[in-house]
């Protein structure tokens, strides 16, 4: 009788114990929250993410950017609408292939094709043909964790493929030096980017930066907010937003669409709105 009492009072207080520390033993949290990392490599136009395609993987991508210039810039530096049929319509389609050849790596080659259909002045350019093409190589440095950010640098190459007389592309060669700074939460993610393009020839440096706040409220469908900044020595500064769309209609596919709104610009040509379009697929 008393070994059966003893045996249930140390039952009881072997329970009490268990539940005890079960109380006061901390959570452990994974190093890594589901959503770290599960952005696109790029977003619209211009704003990238430190994200690589991943070792021995190949993304192909094609992009179509149309403007429909509206304004030309008078000589008292004011806005004009175009007069007696004037027009400036550049469409430019730019396939992108990206090569995780090292882990947290990856290469990249650009060939842009260009249409523009311009009349300025009596002068008339309905001209087609490739632009600068362009290979970068891509290296995320920092890892994402669940307190800081993920970081990327870039270094760019163009070729002088375009052609400045025929108005499309530069005759010229350049190096590109970018940064991408990407942090995701549960419900959104932000990435910027700052840049600078050193022209080898009679082009001019440029300045740019970007940035991009993507909202995740389901697995397909990402509304999304773009913002570049862009100047160009000597030639003049423009800003645009671009409110779109990230579909992702498989793991591994995406196909994105938005307006280009110029909010500011001092450059030659202004068009209020353009449109971007971007589908791409990861193998």
């Amino acid at each position: 009788m008393k070994k059966s009492v003893y045996g249930t009072i140390l039952l009881v207080l072997c329970w009490t114990a268990c539940l005890w520390a079960q109380e006061k033993t901390p959570e452990v949290k994974p190093d890594k929250d589901p959503w770290i990392g599960k952005y696109c490599m790029s977003i619209f136009t211009k704003t990238r993410t430190a994200k690589t395609v991943g070792k021995d993987r190949l993304a192909l991508a094609i992009k179509f950017l149309a403007n429909d210039f509206d304004e030309a810039m008078d000589s008292s530096g004011c806005y004009r609408d175009f007069k007696n049929g004037d027009h400036k319509q550049v469409y430019t389609a730019t396939t992108i292939a990206k090569y995780g050849w090292a882990k947290n790596h990856h290469l990249a080659l650009g060939v842009p094709y260009i249409w523009n259909n311009s009349k300025i002045k009596g002068d008339t350019f309905n001209n087609n043909g490739i632009g600068n093409i362009f290979v970068f190589e891509k290296w995320n440095f920092v890892q994402e964790t669940n307190t800081t950010p993920a970081v990327a640098v870039d270094v760019w190459h163009y070729f002088p493929t375009g052609n400045s007389i025929r108005k499309v592309g530069s005759d010229d060669y350049a190096w590109k030096f970018t940064t991408e700074i990407s942090k995701a939460w549960k419900d959104f993610n932000i990435h910027i980017n700052p840049g600078y393009c050193i022209s080898q020839g009679r082009d001019n440096d440029i300045i740019e930066g970007n940035a991009a706040i993507v909202f995740t409220p389901c697995k397909t469908f990402w509304p999304a907010i773009e913002y570049n900044y862009t100047y160009k020595e000597c030639k003049g500064r423009c800003s645009d937003l671009i409110p779109g769309i990230i579909w992702k209609f498989t793991p591994d596919a995406s196909f994105k669409i938005g307006p280009v709104i110029n909010l500011d610009s001092s450059m030659k040509y202004r068009d209020d709105i353009g449109l971007i379009m971007k589908l791409c697929y990861i193998f």
